[in-house]
Protein backbone atom coordinates (compact mmCIF):
# COMPACT_ATOMS: atom_id res chain seq x y z
CA UNK A 1 0.00 0.00 0.00
CA UNK A 2 0.80 3.61 -0.57
CA UNK A 3 3.27 5.18 2.11
CA UNK A 4 1.11 8.46 1.79
CA UNK A 5 -1.33 6.31 4.02
CA UNK A 6 -0.65 6.87 7.53
CA UNK A 7 -3.08 4.70 8.91
CA UNK A 8 -1.80 0.93 9.00
CA UNK A 9 -2.88 -0.92 11.56
CA UNK A 10 0.01 -2.50 13.24
CA UNK A 11 0.21 -3.92 16.63
CA UNK A 12 1.95 -6.78 18.42
CA UNK A 13 -1.07 -6.83 21.24
CA UNK A 14 -3.77 -9.36 20.27
CA UNK A 15 -7.29 -7.55 21.75
CA UNK A 16 -10.06 -9.70 21.77
CA UNK A 17 -13.52 -8.08 22.16
CA UNK A 18 -16.71 -10.25 22.33
CA UNK A 19 -19.65 -8.93 20.75
CA UNK A 20 -22.85 -10.74 20.01
CA UNK A 21 -23.43 -9.79 16.07
CA UNK A 22 -26.86 -8.56 15.27
CA UNK A 23 -28.73 -10.79 13.00
CA UNK A 24 -28.42 -7.84 9.92
CA UNK A 25 -24.60 -7.96 10.46
CA UNK A 26 -24.56 -11.65 10.44
CA UNK A 27 -27.04 -11.71 7.27
CA UNK A 28 -24.60 -9.38 5.48
CA UNK A 29 -21.25 -11.79 5.82
CA UNK A 30 -23.85 -14.46 3.99
CA UNK A 31 -24.97 -12.28 1.38
CA UNK A 32 -22.10 -9.93 0.13
CA UNK A 33 -21.11 -10.44 -3.56
CA UNK A 34 -18.41 -7.82 -3.71
CA UNK A 35 -20.16 -4.83 -4.16
CA UNK A 36 -23.39 -3.21 -2.50
CA UNK A 37 -24.53 -0.39 0.59
CA UNK A 38 -25.11 -0.69 3.95
CA UNK A 39 -28.01 1.63 4.77
CA UNK A 40 -28.38 1.55 8.62
CA UNK A 41 -27.96 4.76 11.16
CA UNK A 42 -25.43 6.01 13.13
CA UNK A 43 -24.14 3.81 16.14
CA UNK A 44 -26.30 0.65 14.53
CA UNK A 45 -23.10 -0.99 14.16
CA UNK A 46 -21.62 -0.65 10.79
CA UNK A 47 -18.21 -0.02 11.66
CA UNK A 48 -18.44 -3.47 13.47
CA UNK A 49 -20.30 -5.09 10.63
CA UNK A 50 -18.00 -4.11 8.50
CA UNK A 51 -14.84 -5.67 10.89
CA UNK A 52 -16.75 -8.54 11.03
CA UNK A 53 -17.05 -9.43 7.20
CA UNK A 54 -13.13 -8.63 6.85
CA UNK A 55 -11.88 -11.33 9.10
CA UNK A 56 -14.65 -13.55 8.12
CA UNK A 57 -13.30 -13.19 4.37
CA UNK A 58 -9.76 -12.69 5.61
CA UNK A 59 -9.06 -9.91 3.13
CA UNK A 60 -5.23 -9.35 2.57
CA UNK A 61 -5.47 -5.62 2.38
CA UNK A 62 -8.21 -3.67 2.76
CA UNK A 63 -8.45 0.17 2.09
CA UNK A 64 -11.20 2.56 4.09
CA UNK A 65 -12.15 5.91 2.60
CA UNK A 66 -13.79 8.42 5.14
CA UNK A 67 -14.58 12.24 4.99
CA UNK A 68 -13.12 13.38 8.11
CA UNK A 69 -9.96 13.03 9.97
CA UNK A 70 -12.05 12.70 13.16
CA UNK A 71 -13.74 9.44 11.84
CA UNK A 72 -10.02 8.46 10.29
CA UNK A 73 -8.91 7.83 14.02
CA UNK A 74 -12.45 6.32 15.23
CA UNK A 75 -11.77 3.94 12.82
CA UNK A 76 -8.16 3.07 13.89
CA UNK A 77 -8.88 2.93 17.66
CA UNK A 78 -11.95 0.22 16.16
CA UNK A 79 -9.18 -1.78 14.09
CA UNK A 80 -7.06 -2.01 16.86
CA UNK A 81 -9.56 -3.13 19.24
CA UNK A 82 -10.60 -5.93 17.19
CA UNK A 83 -7.02 -6.97 15.89
CA UNK A 84 -6.87 -6.14 12.45
CA UNK A 85 -3.94 -5.44 10.97
CA UNK A 86 -4.78 -5.89 7.23
CA UNK A 87 -6.25 -2.37 6.96
CA UNK A 88 -6.07 1.31 5.82
CA UNK A 89 -7.59 4.18 6.51
CA UNK A 90 -7.52 8.00 4.91
CA UNK A 91 -9.24 10.69 3.77
CA UNK A 92 -11.53 11.41 1.22
CA UNK A 93 -9.57 14.42 0.29
CA UNK A 94 -6.21 12.28 0.06
CA UNK A 95 -7.83 9.49 -1.99
CA UNK A 96 -8.98 11.95 -4.20
CA UNK A 97 -5.63 13.00 -5.32
CA UNK A 98 -3.17 12.51 -8.65
CA UNK A 99 -0.68 10.72 -5.74
CA UNK A 100 -3.19 8.03 -4.57
CA UNK A 101 -3.76 6.97 -8.21
CA UNK A 102 -3.00 3.33 -8.61
CA UNK A 103 -3.32 2.59 -5.22
CA UNK A 104 -4.91 -1.43 -5.40
CA UNK A 105 -6.62 -3.42 -2.59
CA UNK A 106 -9.06 -6.45 -2.05
CA UNK A 107 -11.52 -4.88 -0.61
CA UNK A 108 -12.81 -0.79 -0.70
CA UNK A 109 -14.45 0.23 2.51
CA UNK A 110 -16.41 3.78 1.40
CA UNK A 111 -18.07 5.26 5.06
CA UNK A 112 -20.48 7.90 4.58
CA UNK A 113 -20.73 6.94 1.68
CA UNK A 114 -23.25 10.07 0.19
CA UNK A 115 -20.27 12.00 0.83
CA UNK A 116 -17.97 10.27 -1.76
CA UNK A 117 -19.63 11.64 -4.73
CA UNK A 118 -18.82 15.80 -4.78
CA UNK A 119 -17.23 16.88 -7.68
CA UNK A 120 -14.12 16.12 -6.46
CA UNK A 121 -14.38 13.39 -3.84
CA UNK A 122 -16.00 10.99 -7.31
CA UNK A 123 -12.31 10.46 -8.06
CA UNK A 124 -11.93 8.37 -5.13
CA UNK A 125 -13.20 5.30 -7.32
CA UNK A 126 -10.73 5.97 -10.49
CA UNK A 127 -7.67 6.49 -8.59
CA UNK A 128 -8.37 3.27 -6.38
CA UNK A 129 -7.86 -0.04 -7.95
CA UNK A 130 -10.35 -2.23 -5.89
CA UNK A 131 -11.09 -5.88 -6.74
CA UNK A 132 -14.40 -5.41 -4.02
CA UNK A 133 -16.10 -2.30 -2.57
CA UNK A 134 -18.60 -1.68 0.27
CA UNK A 135 -20.59 1.49 1.18
CA UNK A 136 -22.27 2.49 4.46
CA UNK A 137 -24.57 5.34 4.86
CA UNK A 138 -27.47 6.50 6.54
CA UNK A 139 -29.02 8.18 3.23
CA UNK A 140 -26.88 6.89 0.39
CA UNK A 141 -28.12 8.91 -2.47
CA UNK A 142 -28.18 7.55 -5.79
CA UNK A 143 -24.46 8.73 -7.57
CA UNK A 144 -23.07 6.31 -4.82
CA UNK A 145 -25.33 3.74 -5.48
CA UNK A 146 -24.17 3.84 -9.10
CA UNK A 147 -20.42 3.64 -8.24
CA UNK A 148 -20.60 1.01 -5.48
CA UNK A 149 -24.16 -0.98 -6.29
CA UNK A 150 -27.34 -1.81 -4.66
CA UNK A 151 -28.44 -0.96 -1.41
CA UNK A 152 -28.13 -5.12 0.24
CA UNK A 153 -28.86 -4.15 3.84
CA UNK A 154 -31.29 -1.27 5.02
CA UNK A 155 -31.40 -1.28 8.40
CA UNK A 156 -34.27 1.04 9.48
CA UNK A 157 -34.42 3.03 12.68
CA UNK A 158 -37.33 0.83 14.25
CA UNK A 159 -35.07 -1.61 13.85
CA UNK A 160 -31.94 -0.37 15.35
CA UNK A 161 -30.87 -0.88 18.99
CA UNK A 162 -30.76 2.54 19.95
CA UNK A 163 -30.90 5.08 23.34
CA UNK A 164 -34.27 6.34 25.10
CA UNK A 165 -34.07 9.78 23.60
CA UNK A 166 -36.57 12.33 23.55
CA UNK A 167 -36.96 15.48 20.64
CA UNK A 168 -38.50 18.38 21.77
CA UNK A 169 -39.51 20.69 19.04
CA UNK A 170 -39.54 24.51 19.93
CA UNK A 171 -41.22 27.31 17.89
CA UNK A 172 -39.55 30.82 17.20
CA UNK A 173 -41.10 33.69 14.74
CA UNK A 174 -39.77 35.60 12.08
CA UNK A 175 -39.49 38.99 12.57
CA UNK A 176 -41.30 41.63 10.16
CA UNK A 177 -38.95 41.31 7.20
CA UNK A 178 -38.07 38.52 7.46
CA UNK A 179 -41.90 37.37 6.84
CA UNK A 180 -42.16 39.73 4.69
CA UNK A 181 -39.24 38.74 2.18
CA UNK A 182 -40.32 34.97 3.03
CA UNK A 183 -43.93 35.64 1.65
CA UNK A 184 -42.52 37.19 -1.21
CA UNK A 185 -40.30 33.78 -2.19
CA UNK A 186 -43.07 31.41 -1.22
CA UNK A 187 -45.52 33.36 -3.81
CA UNK A 188 -42.70 33.10 -6.54
CA UNK A 189 -41.96 29.49 -5.75
CA UNK A 190 -46.16 28.91 -6.47
CA UNK A 191 -46.28 30.87 -9.68
CA UNK A 192 -42.94 28.36 -10.45
CA UNK A 193 -44.76 25.51 -9.44
CA UNK A 194 -47.70 26.57 -11.50
CA UNK A 195 -46.23 27.51 -14.70
CA UNK A 196 -44.13 24.22 -14.35
CA UNK A 197 -47.58 21.79 -14.50
CA UNK A 198 -48.54 23.35 -17.63
CA UNK A 199 -45.27 22.32 -19.43
CA UNK A 200 -43.43 19.96 -21.55
CA UNK A 201 -40.42 17.80 -19.72
CA UNK A 202 -38.02 19.33 -22.37
CA UNK A 203 -39.04 23.55 -21.53
CA UNK A 204 -38.96 22.87 -17.63
CA UNK A 205 -34.83 23.05 -17.52
CA UNK A 206 -34.49 26.99 -17.03
CA UNK A 207 -37.43 26.96 -14.64
CA UNK A 208 -36.32 24.36 -12.87
CA UNK A 209 -32.81 26.53 -12.36
CA UNK A 210 -35.18 29.90 -11.21
CA UNK A 211 -37.17 27.53 -9.02
CA UNK A 212 -33.94 25.86 -7.35
CA UNK A 213 -32.50 29.75 -6.62
CA UNK A 214 -36.06 30.42 -5.16
CA UNK A 215 -36.18 27.84 -2.70
CA UNK A 216 -32.50 28.17 -1.76
CA UNK A 217 -32.95 31.93 -1.14
CA UNK A 218 -36.19 31.25 1.14
CA UNK A 219 -34.30 28.63 3.33
CA UNK A 220 -30.94 30.97 3.90
CA UNK A 221 -33.74 32.95 4.94
CA UNK A 222 -35.23 30.69 7.50
CA UNK A 223 -31.52 28.80 8.58
CA UNK A 224 -30.84 32.81 9.85
CA UNK A 225 -33.85 33.51 11.57
CA UNK A 226 -32.53 36.38 13.79
CA UNK A 227 -34.97 34.87 17.02
CA UNK A 228 -32.92 31.22 16.69
CA UNK A 229 -29.92 33.30 18.52
CA UNK A 230 -31.83 34.12 21.56
CA UNK A 231 -33.75 30.78 21.84
CA UNK A 232 -30.30 28.70 21.33
CA UNK A 233 -28.73 30.85 24.36
CA UNK A 234 -32.11 30.06 26.27
CA UNK A 235 -31.42 26.38 25.91
CA UNK A 236 -28.08 26.17 26.46
CA UNK A 237 -28.24 28.03 29.96
CA UNK A 238 -31.51 25.56 30.91
CA UNK A 239 -28.96 22.75 30.48
CA UNK A 240 -25.67 24.19 31.87
CA UNK A 241 -25.40 20.79 33.77
CA UNK A 242 -25.84 18.57 30.91
CA UNK A 243 -22.88 17.86 28.43
CA UNK A 244 -24.53 19.72 25.70
CA UNK A 245 -23.63 19.74 21.88
CA UNK A 246 -24.88 22.54 19.86
CA UNK A 247 -25.79 22.39 16.25
CA UNK A 248 -26.46 25.11 13.71
CA UNK A 249 -26.18 25.76 10.32
CA UNK A 250 -24.43 28.70 9.87
CA UNK A 251 -21.14 29.97 10.39
CA UNK A 252 -21.95 33.50 11.61
CA UNK A 253 -24.67 32.25 13.81
CA UNK A 254 -22.35 29.83 15.68
CA UNK A 255 -20.48 32.50 16.40
CA UNK A 256 -22.86 34.88 17.63
CA UNK A 257 -23.21 32.40 20.25
CA UNK A 258 -20.24 31.55 21.02
CA UNK A 259 -19.76 34.86 21.66
CA UNK A 260 -22.65 35.35 23.80
CA UNK A 261 -22.21 31.93 25.75
CA UNK A 262 -18.31 31.99 25.77
CA UNK A 263 -17.91 28.40 25.04
CA UNK A 264 -16.17 27.56 21.44
CA UNK A 265 -16.75 26.96 18.01
CA UNK A 266 -15.84 23.92 15.77
CA UNK A 267 -16.11 24.85 12.15
CA UNK A 268 -14.86 25.08 8.60
CA UNK A 269 -13.22 28.28 9.35
CA UNK A 270 -12.08 27.34 12.94
CA UNK A 271 -11.45 23.38 13.27
CA UNK A 272 -10.29 23.43 17.32
CA UNK A 273 -9.15 20.46 17.89
CA UNK A 274 -8.07 21.62 21.49
CA UNK A 275 -11.79 22.74 22.28
CA UNK A 276 -13.15 19.48 20.47
CA UNK A 277 -10.86 17.35 22.77
CA UNK A 278 -11.85 19.24 25.58
CA UNK A 279 -15.43 18.78 24.96
CA UNK A 280 -14.96 14.87 24.73
CA UNK A 281 -13.02 14.81 27.79
CA UNK A 282 -15.75 16.57 29.60
CA UNK A 283 -12.94 19.49 30.54
CA UNK A 284 -15.91 21.95 28.90
CA UNK A 285 -19.59 21.37 29.11
CA UNK A 286 -20.81 22.66 25.68
CA UNK A 287 -19.48 23.07 22.08
CA UNK A 288 -20.91 24.78 19.15
CA UNK A 289 -20.82 22.96 16.08
CA UNK A 290 -21.65 23.91 11.92
CA UNK A 291 -23.22 20.97 10.28
CA UNK A 292 -23.41 17.71 12.33
CA UNK A 293 -19.84 18.11 13.87
CA UNK A 294 -19.03 15.64 10.75
CA UNK A 295 -20.70 12.23 10.86
CA UNK A 296 -18.91 9.79 12.91
CA UNK A 297 -17.69 12.08 15.82
CA UNK A 298 -18.14 9.62 18.68
CA UNK A 299 -18.72 11.26 22.37
CA UNK A 300 -20.76 9.19 24.37
CA UNK A 301 -21.94 10.94 26.71
CA UNK A 302 -23.66 13.88 25.39
CA UNK A 303 -26.89 14.22 27.42
CA UNK A 304 -28.33 17.41 25.39
CA UNK A 305 -28.34 17.94 21.78
CA UNK A 306 -29.65 21.33 20.47
CA UNK A 307 -30.22 21.86 16.57
CA UNK A 308 -30.27 25.60 16.21
CA UNK A 309 -31.28 25.36 12.46
CA UNK A 310 -31.61 22.14 10.09
CA UNK A 311 -32.49 21.16 6.72
CA UNK A 312 -35.91 19.92 6.40
CA UNK A 313 -34.92 16.87 3.93
CA UNK A 314 -35.88 13.42 5.46
CA UNK A 315 -32.39 12.62 4.64
CA UNK A 316 -30.80 15.37 6.71
CA UNK A 317 -33.36 15.02 9.46
CA UNK A 318 -32.21 11.13 9.49
CA UNK A 319 -28.40 11.96 9.21
CA UNK A 320 -28.92 14.70 12.48
CA UNK A 321 -31.05 12.94 15.01
CA UNK A 322 -28.98 9.88 14.04
CA UNK A 323 -26.35 11.28 16.36
CA UNK A 324 -28.80 10.60 18.73
CA UNK A 325 -28.55 6.66 18.55
CA UNK A 326 -25.04 7.19 20.18
CA UNK A 327 -26.51 9.13 23.08
CA UNK A 328 -27.13 7.99 26.57
CA UNK A 329 -30.75 6.89 27.88
CA UNK A 330 -33.03 10.18 28.92
CA UNK A 331 -31.08 12.60 26.30
CA UNK A 332 -33.17 14.99 24.78
CA UNK A 333 -32.63 16.60 21.32
CA UNK A 334 -34.12 20.31 21.19
CA UNK A 335 -35.09 21.10 18.04
CA UNK A 336 -35.98 25.15 17.10
CA UNK A 337 -38.50 25.73 14.22
CA UNK A 338 -39.55 28.84 12.62
CA UNK A 339 -43.58 28.50 12.90
CA UNK A 340 -45.68 29.25 9.52
CA UNK A 341 -42.39 28.80 7.35
CA UNK A 342 -41.37 25.50 5.64
CA UNK A 343 -39.40 24.29 9.08
CA UNK A 344 -42.46 22.87 10.25
CA UNK A 345 -42.65 19.85 7.74
CA UNK A 346 -40.00 18.36 10.22
CA UNK A 347 -43.13 17.63 12.43
CA UNK A 348 -44.19 15.34 9.93
CA UNK A 349 -41.70 12.76 11.07
CA UNK A 350 -41.63 13.09 14.50
CA UNK A 351 -43.25 9.76 14.91
CA UNK A 352 -40.02 7.86 14.06
CA UNK A 353 -39.11 8.94 17.62
CA UNK A 354 -40.17 9.84 21.04
CA UNK A 355 -41.10 13.61 21.01
CA UNK A 356 -42.90 16.17 22.74
CA UNK A 357 -44.31 19.48 21.48
CA UNK A 358 -43.15 22.56 23.70
CA UNK A 359 -43.22 25.13 21.17
CA UNK A 360 -46.55 27.33 20.13
CA UNK A 361 -47.45 25.47 16.73
CA UNK A 362 -50.82 25.78 14.83
CA UNK A 363 -53.02 22.91 15.02
CA UNK A 364 -52.57 22.94 11.24
CA UNK A 365 -49.06 22.30 11.79
CA UNK A 366 -49.12 19.57 13.38
CA UNK A 367 -51.83 17.44 11.02
CA UNK A 368 -50.36 14.95 8.55
CA UNK A 369 -49.11 17.26 5.01
CA UNK A 370 -47.95 16.19 1.58
CA UNK A 371 -44.03 17.57 2.29
CA UNK A 372 -42.93 16.22 -1.25
CA UNK A 373 -45.44 18.99 -3.49
CA UNK A 374 -41.90 20.61 -3.80
CA UNK A 375 -39.50 17.55 -4.57
CA UNK A 376 -41.89 16.34 -6.91
CA UNK A 377 -41.34 19.18 -9.50
CA UNK A 378 -37.24 18.63 -8.49
CA UNK A 379 -36.74 14.86 -9.24
CA UNK A 380 -36.58 12.95 -12.93
CA UNK A 381 -39.47 12.36 -14.97
CA UNK A 382 -40.02 8.43 -15.17
CA UNK A 383 -43.30 6.45 -16.85
CA UNK A 384 -44.63 2.81 -16.06
CA UNK A 385 -46.51 0.97 -18.41
CA UNK A 386 -49.20 -1.31 -18.51
CA UNK A 387 -46.71 -4.15 -18.46
CA UNK A 388 -44.73 -2.46 -15.91
CA UNK A 389 -41.91 -1.71 -17.79
CA UNK A 390 -40.09 1.47 -16.72
CA UNK A 391 -38.96 4.17 -19.17
CA UNK A 392 -38.05 7.73 -20.09
CA UNK A 393 -39.04 9.77 -23.06
CA UNK A 394 -36.06 10.78 -25.16
CA UNK A 395 -35.91 12.51 -28.83
CA UNK A 396 -35.00 8.93 -29.92
CA UNK A 397 -37.98 7.19 -28.39
CA UNK A 398 -38.55 5.25 -25.44
CA UNK A 399 -35.21 4.31 -22.73
CA UNK A 400 -36.32 1.34 -20.97
CA UNK A 401 -35.14 0.23 -17.88
CA UNK A 402 -34.39 -3.10 -16.21
CA UNK A 403 -36.65 -4.39 -14.07
CA UNK A 404 -36.43 -3.01 -10.56
CA UNK A 405 -38.03 -3.71 -6.85
CA UNK A 406 -40.15 -0.45 -6.99
CA UNK A 407 -42.15 -1.76 -10.14
CA UNK A 408 -44.07 -3.54 -8.20
CA UNK A 409 -45.07 -0.53 -5.77
CA UNK A 410 -45.39 1.67 -8.50
CA UNK A 411 -47.78 -0.36 -10.22
CA UNK A 412 -49.66 -1.26 -7.50
CA UNK A 413 -50.13 2.73 -6.89
CA UNK A 414 -51.35 3.55 -10.11
CA UNK A 415 -53.95 0.65 -10.37
CA UNK A 416 -51.87 -1.28 -12.44
CA UNK A 417 -52.42 0.93 -15.10
CA UNK A 418 -50.00 3.15 -16.93
CA UNK A 419 -48.20 6.64 -14.80
CA UNK A 420 -45.74 8.58 -14.80
CA UNK A 421 -43.23 9.27 -11.47
CA UNK A 422 -40.50 10.91 -10.77
CA UNK A 423 -37.09 10.32 -8.76
CA UNK A 424 -35.20 12.88 -6.44
CA UNK A 425 -31.27 12.96 -6.48
CA UNK A 426 -31.56 11.36 -3.00
CA UNK A 427 -33.39 8.32 -4.73
CA UNK A 428 -37.12 9.14 -3.48
CA UNK A 429 -39.71 7.81 -5.59
CA UNK A 430 -42.30 10.02 -5.63
CA UNK A 431 -45.85 9.74 -8.25
CA UNK A 432 -48.96 11.56 -8.84
CA UNK A 433 -52.72 10.35 -9.06
CA UNK A 434 -55.52 11.89 -8.79
CA UNK A 435 -54.27 15.14 -7.72
CA UNK A 436 -52.21 13.81 -4.93
CA UNK A 437 -48.92 13.44 -4.65
CA UNK A 438 -46.91 10.47 -2.81
CA UNK A 439 -43.59 9.07 -1.66
CA UNK A 440 -43.33 5.86 -3.31
CA UNK A 441 -40.44 5.14 -0.40
CA UNK A 442 -36.62 5.04 -1.83
CA UNK A 443 -34.90 3.05 -4.58
CA UNK A 444 -32.87 0.44 -3.18
CA UNK A 445 -31.51 -0.68 -6.38
CA UNK A 446 -30.23 1.84 -9.11
CA UNK A 447 -32.37 2.18 -12.15
CA UNK A 448 -30.49 0.60 -14.64
CA UNK A 449 -31.11 1.09 -18.68
CA UNK A 450 -31.24 -1.66 -20.82
CA UNK A 451 -30.79 -0.75 -24.96
CA UNK A 452 -33.43 1.26 -26.65
CA UNK A 453 -36.33 -0.55 -28.30
CA UNK A 454 -35.31 2.12 -30.99
CA UNK A 455 -39.56 3.65 -30.86
CA UNK A 456 -40.15 7.20 -32.65
CA UNK A 457 -42.47 9.35 -30.00
CA UNK A 458 -45.60 10.39 -32.07
CA UNK A 459 -47.28 13.53 -30.70
CA UNK A 460 -45.55 13.29 -27.98
CA UNK A 461 -46.82 10.04 -26.21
Amino acid sequence: MNSLLTYRICTGVSIYMNFEPYEWQKRLIKIYRGSGVVKAFAGTGKTYATILLIKDREYNNVLIGVPTRKLKNQWTEELIKHDVKNATVETFHILSKDRSKGLKCDLFVVDECHRSTSRVFKNIYENIEYNKILGLSATPNKKSIEYIGNIIINVPLKDAKISDFIVLFHSIDLNLDEQHSYDEYSNAIRRYIGRMRSMGESDRGGFREQLDSMIFKRRSLVYNAEERIPKAVELIKENSDKPTLVICKRIEQANIISKITKFPVYHSDKTDEKALDKFQNDEISCLISVGMLSEGYDKRNIKCLIIVSTAITEAYHIQSIGRAVRLPDNADIHIILARDTTDEKLLQFRHMYNHKIVGRFKPNALKPKNPWKEQYYLGDLYHIDLQGRIYQKTDEGKQYYKENPISSTIQRFFNFRAGSFRVTSENLVIAKSGGKIKSLGMLTEQLEKIKPMNMKLKNGS
